[in-house]
């Protein structure tokens, strides 16, 4: 099984060996191709284990110690890559609704080219938000999926270049449209991922000016 660098980059800084790093790159990657595959309720550590190719389950309570401890270091591992993938496609662009653009089309890229990762995340963002495990994962999924876009609404508005609106409902309005991509990729993988990006991006671009 290939190991991808997500969980390779998050282990690192953990005072963790390279053995360890490795495993638990391994593990991470196994948990966002179950997660792709078979939904959030579905994972377990007997799955992970099937999928990762591994011994024991004990090798993963050993790495995360709980299911909600893989989770969030699945999640950490997720962000971490996406951000990277932000950061090369932003740009130096500074004009507040020209960001916001960027953002929207990166955002929606990253689906086309990394759909297993955004497919399990929002598979742990539906499964984990109306149960009473993993309690601080939807408030750090919020902040991930919402948070970034709602300071740059809201700085927008202080800047006068954006309108008057619910910055909050505007980001979640955007959220919702992004991450509707990834079930829509699911069923036509042959969609023009950069046209959609760049429909959506002038879509609440417009909206949100005065």
């Amino acid at each position: 099984m290939q190991v991808n660098n997500a969980g390779r980059e998050f282990g690192g800084g953990l005072g963790l060996t390279v053995t360890e790093e490795a495993r638990r790159a391994q593990i991470i990657d196994a948990t966002i191709d179950t997660m792709a595959e078979l939904g959030y309720r579905k994972t377990s550590f007997a799955r992970i284990v099937e999928r990762a190719g591994l011994s024991s389950t004990r090798m993963i309570s050993y790495h995360f110690g709980t299911k909600d401890e893989l989770i969030m270091a699945t999640i950490g591992a997720i962000v971490d890559l996406q951000d990277r993938f932000l950061q090369q496609r932003l740009g130096e662009e500074t004009e507040r609704a020209a960001m916001l653009g960027a953002y929207i089309r990166s955002e929606v890229a990253f689906l086309g080219s990394h759909p297993r990762h955004a497919r399990a995340l929002l598979e742990i963002a539906t499964g984990t938000a109306a149960g009473d495990e993993a309690p601080l994962v939807p408030l750090v999924l919020k902040g991930v999926a919402t948070g970034r876009l709602e300071r740059q609404l809201q700085q927008g508005q202080n800047e006068g270049v954006f309108g008057e609106f619910d910055v909050e409902v505007m980001a979640m309005a955007i959220r919702q449209a992004i991450d509707g991509v990834t079930a829509k990729l699911a069923r036509e993988p042959d969609l023009d991922i950069d046209a959609y990006g760049r429909e959506l991006a002038e879509l609440f671009t417009r909206a949100a000016r005065p």
